[in-house]
C-alpha cells in the first residue's frame, strides 16, 4: 500500500516538466497497476498502523483515479493556454494525493486532516481560474461551511482518542453521548450536504471553473458519504433513535430541490441541485441501517459521481462556445451540435435513471430499503422521481430543441479530445452494472 502511494506521490514531478501527455499516461498506468494488483478479494487486506484496503477503499479509489483522469483530458484548454500552467499541474495532482490518503487511512483524525488539506488546492483553482470575480465569496463561503461543520468533528476526535485511545476504522465501540454522536454525524451531512446546510454547494459550483465542478460533483460529495459509512458503527444509537427526524427532513428537502429545479434559468445550478437532491436519498439510504441501503448508497454516490460530471463538462462546453449557460440563450443546439445531442440525451436519462445506467440499480435498492423501513415515504418517493424525471427533460429539451440563437452560427463545432472526455463519463456507468460484485462490500 505505501508503495503505491509513493508511486502516486513520485507523479508531482511531472508539475515541473510540464508535461501534458506523460502525466497522462503515468496516470492510466497507475489506475491499471492498482486496479489489477491491488484487486480485493477478502474483506481487509494491506492492513497497516496507518493505512488499509478493503473494498470500500478500492472502489473509491479507482473512481477518484479515473475521474481525475477524464477531468485533467477536460481541462487541456486551460492547461494549454495558462502561463500557469506548472502551477495548474501541482494543485491538481496534490488534490489527487490528498484524496487518495483520504481513502486508505485508517484513523479519523488522518481522514479529518487529509480532507482539509485537499480544500487547500481546489479552492486555489476556484481563486485561480474561476469565471467571476464572486468566485473570492464563493471560495471562502466553502471553507467557512466545512469548518464550521469539521471543528465539533475534531473536537470529539480528541476526546474519543483520550478517552477510549483509539477512533478508527477497525475498533469499533458505541458511544452513549448523544451529542458526540451529533458531533460526529454533523461533519459528514455538510460534506454531502444535507438540506439546509446546501447552501455551499450551488455557490461553489457556480463560481468554479468546469473541471473544479466535476472534481466537486464527482468526488468531494462522495467523502461524507464514505465517512458515514466508516463511523456508522460508533453512532449506531443516535441513528436508530433519530433516524425518523433525519429521513424526514432528508426527504422533505429532497421533494423541495427536485420542484426548485423546475424553475431554474441557468443549467449549472439546476445540476448543482439536483446533486443535492440525489444525496438526500443517498442519506436515507445509509440511515435505513440495511444492507441493501448500503449496497444502493454506495452504487449511487459512484453513478452520481461520473452522471454529474458528465452534466458539468457539457455545460462547460456550451459556455466557452457560447459564454452564457441560460436556457433562454441556449436552445436549438440539434441544428448545430447533432452529435452531441447524443452524448446530451445519454446524460440526461442516466440522471432520470433510465436502464441499464448504473443510476436504476442504485434507486432501486435505496428505494426498496427505506420503503421496508417505513412504507409512509412512498408519497414522497413517487413526486420525487417524477420531479427528477421532469427536470431531466427539461434540461434536454431546452437546450436541443426551440429556436436557435443567431449567436449559435459562430459557435465551432466539438474537438475528438472532449468526445473522448464524454465516452469515459458514460462507459462506466453502462458497464458497472454487468458487474456489480464492486458494490456488495
Amino acid at each position: 500500500m505505501l508503495g503505491f502511494i509513493f508511486l502516486i506521490f513520485s507523479l508531482i514531478l511531472y508539475c515541473f516538466l510540464n508535461n501534458w501527455f506523460f502525466y497522462i499516461l503515468s496516470l492510466l498506468i497507475s489506475f491499471f497497476y492498482f486496479f489489477i494488483f491491488y484487486n480485493v478479494f477478502d474483506y481487509f487486506c494491506f492492513i497497516s498502523y496507518y493505512f488499509m484496503l478493503d473494498k470500500l477503499s478500492y472502489l473509491f479509489c479507482c473512481f477518484s483515479i479515473w475521474i481525475f483522469i477524464v477531468v485533467f483530458i477536460s481541462s487541456f484548454s486551460v492547461y494549454y493556454l495558462d502561463s500557469l500552467s506548472k502551477f495548474f499541474i501541482f494543485c491538481f495532482h496534490l488534490l489527487l494525493f490528498f484524496l487518495i490518503l483520504d481513502f486508505v487511512v485508517v484513523d479519523f483524525f488522518y481522514f479529518y486532516f487529509f480532507f482539509e488539506c485537499s480544500l487547500v488546492p481546489l479552492i486555489l483553482m476556484i481563486f485561480g481560474w474561476g469565471y467571476q470575480p464572486e468566485r473570492i465569496g464563493a471560495g471562502f463561503f466553502l471553507i467557512f461551511y466545512t469548518l464550521f461543520g469539521s471543528l465539533p468533528f475534531l473536537l470529539s476526535i480528541f476526546f474519543l482518542k483520550d478517552s477510549l485511545g483509539y477512533f478508527n476504522y477497525l475498533f469499533y465501540s458505541f458511544i452513549n453521548s448523544n451529542y458526540l454522536m451529533f458531533f460526529i454525524l454533523f461533519s459528514f451531512l455538510i460534506k454531502f450536504p444535507l438540506f439546509g446546510f446546501h447552501l455551499w454547494l450551488p455557490k461553489a459550483h457556480v463560481e468554479s471553473p468546469t473541471f473544479c465542478s466535476m472534481i466537486l460533483a464527482g468526488i468531494m460529495l462522495k467523502l461524507g458519504g464514505y465517512g458515514l459509512i466508516r463511523c456508522s458503527l460508533y453512532i449506531y444509537y443516535f441513528l436508530f433513535n433519530y433516524s425518523y427526524f433525519l429521513v424526514s427532513v432528508c426527504l422533505f428537502g429532497s421533494l423541495y430541490i427536485s420542484m426548485f429545479c423546475m424553475i431554474q434559468s441557468d443549467m449549472k445550478i439546476l445540476v448543482a441541485y439536483s446533486s443535492v437532491c440525489h444525496m438526500s436519498l443517498v442519506i436515507c439510504g445509509l440511515v435505513s441501517l440495511t444492507s441493501l441501503g448500503l449496497v444502493g448508497s454506495v452504487s449511487f454516490m459512484v453513478a452520481h459521481g461520473f452522471v454529474s460530471s458528465g452534466l458539468f463538462f457539457l455545460i462547460g462546453m456550451v459556455y466557452d462556445r457560447l459564454g452564457s449557460r441560460s436556457f433562454f440563450i441556449v436552445s436549438g443546439l440539434l441544428n448545430y451540435l447533432p452529435s452531441l445531442s447524443m452524448f446530451w440525451f445519454f446524460f440526461c436519462v442516466m440522471n432520470m435513471s433510465c436502464p441499464p445506467s448504473l443510476n436504476l440499480f442504485s434507486e432501486i435498492c435505496l428505494v426498496v430499503s427505506i420503503l421496508s423501513w417505513s412504507f409512509k415515504t412512498f408519497f414522497f418517493f413517487l413526486f420525487i422521481l417524477f420531479f427528477s424525471a421532469c427536470y431531466s427533460i427539461m434540461i434536454f429539451s431546452l437546450t436541443q430543441h426551440g429556436l436557435f440563437s443567431s449567436d449559435l452560427v459562430l459557435i465551432s463545432t466539438c474537438y475528438v479530445r472532449e468526445y473522448f472526455v464524454l465516452i469515459l463519463h458514460c462507459l462506466p456507468v453502462f458497464f458497472l452494472v454487468f458487474d456489480l460484485s464492486f458494490f456488495f462490500t
